[in-house]
């Protein structure tokens, strides 16, 4: 009796090994939508022309024609890939020289970035990737003389490497921070950004997350583009986990 015991539970031992392995290498899928209220500050030129850029998250939401961004993860136990992307449409009007001229500017900024990581411990990995960035501005300046359209743009893509840490601080709460750096003259000259945020474990698949997110880009290229400019503010996201 003992020895039939015995088999029996090494049976149920071995039968229950495949599925805790199955369990454990589960890819799990990460969608998220999130608000960024960002603000911008730093130095754009093109060609002769170069101007101080200085817009609080007010102005670029009085200004905002179309903003999207959202992201993925994919999760296996010892590595990820993530995508993010954001594209801001941006449109202003404005007045001079007595109300006898009016400018219109329209800017359109993507910002793709693509990242793959390793799992060093259980609540640290090591990040690598690419990030693209495309900017498209266009100025008409209207006189009573004469109408004037002038246009610029550029992209480029950024190496990365940087960190990703996670932290489970209860049940219900968790804290997310990830740091990367890279350009090294590839695309810009050099750019850095953080991501830290404070997520709610609304459900089993459905997080809410609160943040801060800091990007600095310092780029220029041949025929007098530059975008030295920091991005910054504060977000908040809802994410869906299957």
């Amino acid at each position: 009796m003992k020895m039939r015991t015995t088999i029996n539970a090494a049976l149920a031992l071995a039968l229950a090994a495949p599925v805790a392995s199955a369990q454990s290498s589960d890819f799990r899928r990460t969608v998220e939508a999130y608000f960024m209220g960002a603000s911008m500050t730093g130095t754009a030129g093109a060609g002769p022309l170069t101007g101080d850029v200085n817009l609080t998250s007010s102005k670029i939401f009085e200004n905002l024609q179309f903003g999207a961004m959202a992201d993925y993860r994919g999760e296996a136990p010892k590595w990820a890939v993530t995508a993010d992307v954001v594209y801001m449409g941006l449109g202003a009007t404005g007045t001079g020289d007595g109300g006898r001229a009016s400018a219109e500017v329209d800017m359109d900024e993507w910002l793709v970035e693509a990242t793959g990581s390793y799992r060093i411990t259980p609540v640290f990995e090591a990040v690598g990737g690419l990030r693209y960035t495309s900017l498209k501005t266009t100025i008409e300046l209207r006189k009573p003389q004469a109408t004037t359209t002038t246009s610029a743009s550029a992209d480029w893509v950024d190496p990365l490497v940087g960190a990703r840490l996670a932290l489970p601080l209860s049940d219900a709460f968790g804290f997310v921070f990830r740091g990367m750096f890279g350009g090294f003259g590839v695309g810009c000259d050099f750019t850095w950004d953080v991501d830290a945020r404070l997520k709610w474990h609304a459900s089993k698949s459905v997080d809410l997350s609160i943040g801060y997110r800091y990007l600095d880009q310092d780029y220029e290229k041949d025929g007098g583009f530059k975008w030295d400019v920091v991005s910054q503010g504060p977000l908040a996201g809802a994410s869906l986990t299957f």
